[in-house]
């Protein structure tokens, strides 16, 4: 048993063995067909991994040539026309000469960066810009500008529609005209060609757009400015500016980033009527701060605080007795402004001008712009007045005056001037002497001077009194004859019967001239005396010229009053002698009388003819009114008729022809 056991071991051992070996031979076999099969997908797979290789290394290389990318290239060649560029294609690119400049064409085997406009242009090769290369390069430089906040530089190259066109590296920048400046630019051609700071505002990749800010640079570089000027500026500093505007008020001065105002009061301690009499726009200057709201930012600047004060030591330098001169810079109604110095002005008045002549206004004597020399009579400093004479250049020639002209001297003059109440004689040049009303006539009454002189007339007169001190000659001309009032009651005692003939007729009867010797007395005819019945107005009955005869029924030496009469000298008369002068008078009264209702008559027609042509609407405007009758009208027209030729009795008698008139009767006689 146990060796049949054994030799059934055995059996399955070979058994085992056997199955082994075949086991091993199809393991064997099947090994062999996995290698050989593995072997396969081994090589079926570095086939297809050299494939797949290729096929990346081609997608990788012709990804470097995709549209719109910017590539390295070296240039092959170059001709007239055209750049030949090589980037690795399968073919060189060329690109047009148009794109560079002549100034910067690449020399054959320098390398550039260029744009791949297109991959294929219909003959296999890529089409290339070196323009469109140049501006994404440098619109990428840009880009980051812009996003730092930083400036970039550039040229103005030409005016445009709204702005300017700006050269940016190479690339065109659009200005706008309100980007240009913080201020109004008139003329935009003056900053053609020049180089300038600018600030990106907006790119457009799309459009190919760059618009840029020069104003921008401006502000910041202003604010800056200012930021470091507010510490400079205090009251009292001493600032470097130039003058940017110019108003009436004042001058607008740039210090750097901030305008300070320079008032015309603070331009000069002179008088100056403009600003633009002393600065011009662009004028360089050196201010004085005199405020400074550092909230609001306003300036108060003075230019004549920096020169001293001209009055501090005005006594001194302008002493009196000092001749100084100057130009009449203001001419008042009482004198005239003389400048001195600038800030310093001095005042001739008028009683300054002229030792003789009256002057009436300081324009007789200067006009503006005149240049003059003066003598300083006194200097206040408080006050800041200095007056000054011109007259004191030259000798007073009043104060020889009774040395040449003595009182009781009989010289000659000429009429100068002629006023109601007397004659201004000049006896030499600037010289003149008054002859008073009452001192032209010992007889006469004289109602005014222009009645015997009239100017230029020479005429001999008395000097008789002088007065130094107001610079007066009293002069007559009566004076050089015998005054015929003296013994007057010698020769014309009471009762003389005289003619005369009639010089004036007044409203209270009529003046006469009386020959005595060869003289006249002024004699006077009351009304009641002219012998006329009911005589009213002596006018109606008497003419200027006429002769009377007269009786003296009156003589007051005291008061040089000589009364005369018709009346008394017919009194002891024949009554026909009488009643002949009577009516011959009395034919003059009625005419004159006939010729007045005449005019009243006249004057009534005519009223009623103005009347009838009235429109309506006055005429019933007038029926409201108060009725006026024409008599009552035509009567005042007749009595403004006759008293337009009255003249004031001025010298009559106080006592007895006191505020009466003097009739001029022309009219009447007629």
């Amino acid at each position: 048993m146990f060796v049949n056991d054994q030799k059934d071991e055995v059996l399955e051992g070979v058994e085992t063995i056997e199955k082994t070996d075949d086991v091993q031979s199809e393991v064997k076999e099947e090994s062999n067909e996995v290698v050989e099969e593995e072997v396969k997908k081994e090589e079926t797979n570095e086939l297809g991994k050299d494939e797949m290789d290729m096929e990346s290394l081609l997608d990788e290389h012709f990804k470097k040539f995709e549209q719109g990318k910017i590539v390295e290239g070296i240039v092959v060649s170059v001709d007239e026309r055209s750049v030949l560029v090589d980037i690795g294609f399968k073919s060189e690119s060329a690109i047009s000469i148009r794109e560079f400049s002549n100034s910067n064409l690449p020399e054959v085997g320098s390398k550039i960066k260029v744009f791949i406009d297109s991959v294929e242009d219909g003959i296999g090769r890529l089409r290339l810009s070196k323009k469109k290369a140049d501006f994404y390069l440098n619109l990428e430089k840009l880009e980051k500008t812009m996003e730092a906040n930083e400036s970039v530089t550039g040229i103005l190259r030409r005016r445009v529609k709204g702005g300017m066109i700006i050269d940016l590296d190479n690339l065109e920048a659009f200005l706008p005209g309100s980007q240009i400046s913080t201020k109004p630019i008139p003329n935009l051609d003056q900053f053609i060609g020049k180089e300038s700071e600018f600030k990106i505002i907006k790119i457009d990749k799309e459009r190919r757009n760059i618009i840029v800010s020069r104003k921008q640079v401006l502000i910041e570089e202003q604010q800056s400015r200012l930021n470091g000027l507010k510490e400079e500026i205090s009251e009292g500093a001493e600032l470097d500016g130039e003058v940017r505007n110019i108003t009436d008020y004042g001058a607008f001065i740039d210090l750097g980033g901030i305008d300070g105002l320079l008032h015309i009061t603070d331009m000069s301690w002179g008088h100056i009527k403009h600003p633009s009499d002393m600065l011009n726009i662009g004028d360089k200057v050196k201010v004085k701060v005199l405020k400074f709201d550092i909230e609001n930012e306003k300036v108060s600047l003075g230019l004549k605080q920096l020169v001293p004060h001209p009055w501090e030591n005005i006594e001194t330098k302008y002493p009196e007795g000092t001749i100084v001169s100057g130009k009449v810079v203001n001419i008042t109604n009482y004198g005239a402004f003389v400048e001195l110095e600038s800030g310093v002005e001095g005042l001739v008045h008028v009683s300054e001008m002229s030792w003789t002549k009256k002057i009436k206004h300081p324009k007789q004597m200067f006009k503006k712009g005149d240049s003059i020399k003066a003598i300083v009579l006194s200097t206040s400093k408080e006050e800041r007045r200095i007056s000054l004479g011109v007259k004191q250049m030259e000798a007073n020639p009043w104060l020889t005056i009774e040395d040449r002209y003595p009182v009781g001297t009989q010289i000659k003059g000429v009429v100068k001037s002629i006023t109601p109440f007397g004659v201004f004689i000049e006896i030499e040049e600037d010289i003149e002497g008054l002859i008073h009303i009452s001192d032209i006539s010992w007889t006469k009454r004289i109602y005014h001077p222009k009645e015997v002189l009239k100017k230029g007339d020479e005429v001999d007169v008395k000097v008789l009194s002088i007065d130094k001190t107001l610079h007066r000659i009293a002069l007559g001309i009566k004076q050089l004859h015998t005054d015929p009032w003296d013994n007057l009651d010698q020769k014309l005692p009471i009762n003389t019967e005289v003619k005369a003939k009639i010089v004036k007729i007044i409203a209270k009867g009529v003046l006469v001239d009386v020959l005595v010797d060869e003289n006249t007395v002024e004699g006077f005819i009351p009304l009641s005396h002219l012998a006329i019945p009911g005589l009213k107005k002596a006018g109606m009955a008497f003419e200027v010229n006429e002769e009377l005869p007269l009786k003296v029924i009156e003589l007051d030496l005291e008061n040089r009053r000589l009364i005369l009469s018709v009346k008394a000298y017919f009194f002891a008369r024949d009554k026909n002698e009488f009643n002949e002068f009577v009516e011959e008078h009395q034919e003059r009264v009625n005419q004159k009388s006939e010729k007045r209702k005449a005019l009243k008559e006249n004057l009534v027609e005519e009223k009623k003819e103005v009347k009838t042509e009235e429109p309506a609407e006055e005429i019933k405007a007038e029926e409201s009114t108060e009725e006026v009758k024409p008599e009552v009208i035509v009567e005042e027209v007749v009595e403004t008729e006759i008293k337009q030729d009255e003249v004031p009795e001025e010298k009559l008698d106080e006592k007895v022809e006191e505020n009466t008139e003097v009739v001029e009767d022309k009219k009447e006689d007629e």
